[in-house]
């Protein structure tokens, strides 16, 4: 009987969102995936003890999700869900709708009807151009959903405070938003320790990406483009094979002290190769890409 060998591999990818000059983050798609994916996508591999796969972290990403895990993270967006609904300025209003809806409409807003009626009634507001759809209630009620949303079903399920928010779904007060922010700081302080956990039995691989994500040949040299795209305009030519080189040593380095060794598997940024690329990657000992 024929056999198929299937080789399952996540790449577990966020830019770095942190501006270093501000130290406030830009965008908060990481504290959101961790809160969403991050764990449970490892953690459910416990049940499946057969089961091998590869898991691919960005150290760009790690780094971040080890930020928020502390509690040292300056997210603006976080801010916001856990304000007072009663103090909220006419800014702080505005931001909050604008950002509160970011979940799919089908599979993450209307599966909880609370989240699904705000969304409506937002809607109804942005066509009517009225602004007294929202109270305190209706905006704590969104600030808490904007969130909620994204914890993993694990959570949703077994932990018996998110369990019984979403049971409720509404009239949620300020004692459970300050909850909610504890409660996402566990969450998240969880996903390091459960990739750390599953490397060290064995069950998964880590593999790693230059640190930052930079497109390595470019950044070896970029008339490199000038190969695969033979006609296409180039800028003057920018090589600098010791930052590729420090891109990669950071991203060994970053894996070995949190995972007990350095990767031996790397998933290019992009997918972008090139010879110049892959002889930095094998000097410093990768060995699959």
């Amino acid at each position: 009987m024929p056999q198929i060998h299937l080789c399952f591999l996540w790449h577990m990818h966020q830019p770095f969102y942190k501006d270093l000059i501000s130290g406030e983050y830009k965008l908060p798609w990481t504290r959101m995936h961790a809160l969403k994916d991050y764990y449970g996508m490892v953690r459910i591999l416990e049940e499946f003890p057969q089961v091998r796969q590869t898991f691919n972290l960005v150290p760009s990403m790690m780094v971040q999700v080890a930020e928020y895990a502390s509690g040292d993270a300056i997210d603006p967006y976080l801010q916001a869900a856990l304000r007072p609904a009663e103090s909220l300025t006419e800014e702080d209003r505005t931001f909050l709708l604008k950002h509160s809806f970011y979940s799919d409409p089908q599979h993450m807003i209307y599966r909880y009807p609370r989240y699904g009626e705000l969304f409506d009634a937002w809607q109804r507001e942005k066509n009517s151009g009225s602004r007294n759809l929202f109270g305190a209630q209706e905006y704590r009620d969104l600030q808490m959903w904007s969130q909620l949303a994204w914890f993993d079903e694990e959570f949703q399920e077994e932990d018996p405070e998110v369990r019984e928010w979403v049971g409720r779904g509404r009239n949620f007060t300020l004692r459970d938003q300050h909850r909610m922010g504890e409660k996402q700081r566990e969450i998240v302080g969880r996903v390091l320790p459960a990739y750390q956990k599953m490397a060290a039995s064995g069950q998964i691989e880590i593999s790693t990406t230059p640190y930052y994500h930079p497109i390595l040949p470019l950044l070896c040299d970029s008339n490199i483009a000038g190969v695969s795209h033979p006609n296409v305009p180039l800028p003057p030519q920018f090589r600098y094979p010791q930052d590729a080189r420090r891109q990669l040593v950071l991203a060994r380095d970053y894996c070995a002290q949190n995972f007990g060794r350095a990767p031996v598997g790397l998933w290019p940024s992009e997918g972008s190769v090139s010879n110049e690329g892959f002889a930095l990657a094998s000097e410093l000992g990768f060995e699959w890409a």
